[in-house]
């Protein structure tokens, strides 16, 4: 019965027209958006406006929330699901705006800074929980795909990863074939990430990729979505993969 009234609630908000302010908004903020095939925006259009309505949004260290900051979020996360059926980041209830980089918080304490912790933050994902994003970050990135970086689409791949109720880089995949290649491909490209770390190379990865499995997957997102030509060069086994899971190519947009 849930799932019957959810999808008749979209339905109606999807049979509204889309307020053109709203896609001014989309165009100036998501730099992807402009690029998008014309069935692309409108599969965009659609996902951003069921994300808009059912997520709570919630600001702290005094933002005030917007329909801007709630189309820009939305609208590239959205990016996401482009090839993806019948995902709407369900498990992600709220998502939590800062105006700039914050120190990593908990819910107990209403998404307010955490005083025990000194590490700072753009974005975090929460297992079966909330995404945190600093506004700062997400406009200056939403705004230029090509400088390489976008923090919506890191927390919301990590997201995608954690679906299969794991935290390993893996998102759910069509067949036991593809969890197979995947496995083999992402491992031998995180391999040579650490390796290349541990070296003191330049890596095409950020360090951060270095943590774990997890981190690797999101931050090869990002490439994907923002550097799709310069991934295909480094690591074109992982491009392939990446491009088989979102079903889209990005690398048209960027022509």
């Amino acid at each position: 019965m849930f799932h019957w009234l959810r999808n008749r609630r979209r339905r109606k908000l999807l049979a509204e027209p889309f307020p053109p302010w709203w896609e001014a908004i989309l165009v100036r903020n998501v730099g992807h958006y402009p690029r998008l095939s014309i069935e692309q925006q409108a599969r965009l259009r659609d996902t951003t406006r069921i994300l808009f309505a059912e997520k709570y949004w919630e600001g702290c260290g005094g933002l005030h929330i917007t329909d801007e900051i709630k189309l820009t979020i939305a609208g590239t996360a959205s990016l996401l699901l482009l090839g993806l059926d019948d995902i709407y980041f369900e498990r992600v209830p709220t998502i939590v705006l800062y105006p700039t980089a914050f120190r990593s918080p908990i819910q107990e304490d209403n998404w307010e800074d955490d005083e025990l912790s000194d590490t700072e933050k753009d974005g975090m994902a929460v297992y079966r929980g909330a995404v945190l994003l600093s506004w700062q970050e997400v406009l200056a990135e939403c705004r230029e795909p090509e400088a390489g970086y976008n923090v919506v689409l890191h927390e919301f791949a990590h997201q995608l990863d954690f679906l299969d109720n794991e935290i390993n880089g893996t998102p759910p995949l069509a067949n036991p074939a593809m969890e197979a290649t995947w496995h083999t491909v992402m491992q031998a490209a995180y391999d040579r990430h650490r390796m290349m770390l541990d070296q003191g190379a330049d890596t095409f990865f950020t360090p951060h990729a270095g943590d774990d499995e997890t981190e690797f997957f999101a931050d090869a997102t990002e490439a994907f979505y923002c550097r799709p030509a310069d991934l295909q060069d480094e690591e074109p086994g992982v491009y392939s993969l990446l491009e088989a899971y979102y079903r889209v190519d990005p690398r048209a947009w960027f022509r």
